[in-house]
């Protein structure tokens, strides 16, 4: 009986030991991503790749980012990664001290960018967000955002060489489905060759000119604060002198502004997405998802 104790308490011990499940791993590879565009090419280049975890940094619906501010959360993802993805281009100025000392990829590295005063060209705009590089909305032209995926790919094959020839070849895939993409949205697109938009976010430049559209106005409404009575009469006096059939606001912004020019100049109201926050999809399946419903809508409101 003394030696069965001994073997029944190591049979227990060794049960509770099986309860307690095997340890939680550390990713051998951590990817912090600002934004939702960036997310969604990290993941389709890195996201299914053993050892690696890709994470979206800003995971609330937002409009835009020139007023957000850092949450807990935020900072937690940034601290934990080993490499962070920024769009660059400006974009994520606020997060200058966040980001300081720490491995950062610029997906916007060498990118042409459009100036603010090119992107402002014959169009009234109020509370225009400047940026000292120019417009930071490189996303939204499926060209460029084909050489953010080139330019994420090189900086992943450099912080993380064990996967760095799967990233350079997932990466040019992603380009070349970008591009091809393009295309066919560019055929889809012809008609609408010239129209002029008025929107309600500033940063749909990179996409009228890659698709041949023209931005007739653009506002941006501040959170608690409203559009001018100056900047809605010019406004109104353009959808009235080129007798426009719409207005567009922006998925996660305000709507105020354009219902008030609904009902002045009797025009419908539609709704095109910047792309800056979904939870459509994890990859850039997502993204083309989003450009192809802007222009299914674009048509729909000038057919």
């Amino acid at each position: 009986m003394k030696r069965l104790i001994p073997l029944l308490t190591a049979a227990f011990l060794l049960l509770l030991a099986g309860c307690k499940g095997a340890p939680e791993t550390e990713p051998g590879f951590s990817i912090a991503c600002t934004t939702y565009p960036v997310y969604l090419l990290a993941n389709s280049i890195a996201g299914d790749t053993d050892g690696v975890e890709v994470t979206l940094v800003i995971n609330q619906q937002v409009s835009c980012l020139h007023d957000y501010s850092l949450t807990v959360s935020d900072m937690k993802v940034l601290e934990g990664a080993d490499v962070v993805v920024i769009n660059g281009a400006g974009l994520e100025d606020f997060l200058s001290d966040a980001l300081d000392g720490r491995s950062v990829i610029d997906c916007g590295k060498d990118i042409a960018l459009l100036s603010e005063d090119e992107d402002d060209h014959d169009r009234e705009t109020e509370h225009h967000h400047h940026h000292e590089e120019g417009d930071p909305h490189i996303w939204m032209d499926p060209a460029r955002y084909a050489q953010m995926a080139r330019n994420l790919a090189d900086g992943l094959s450099e912080a993380d060489p064990e996967h760095g020839a799967l990233y350079l070849t997932r990466g040019e895939a992603c380009a070349r489905e970008l591009e091809s993409f393009y295309t066919e949205m560019s055929e889809y697109a012809a008609p609408l060759q010239g129209a002029e938009l008025i929107t309600f976010h500033d940063g749909f430049g990179y996409f009228s000119e890659a698709f041949g559209m023209e931005i007739a106005a653009a506002i941006e409404e501040e959170e608690g604060a409203e559009v001018s009575a100056k900047a809605l009469k010019e406004t109104i006096s353009i959808v009235q002198e080129h007798q426009l059939p719409a207005v567009f606001t922006e998925v996660n912004g305000s709507t105020n502004a354009a219902r008030t020019i609904q009902q002045e100049c009797s025009v419908e109201v539609y709704t095109l997405s910047m792309i800056m926050s979904g939870h459509t999809g994890d990859t850039i399946s997502a993204y083309k998802a989003a450009i192809r419903q802007n222009l299914e809508t674009i048509t729909e409101a000038y057919q």
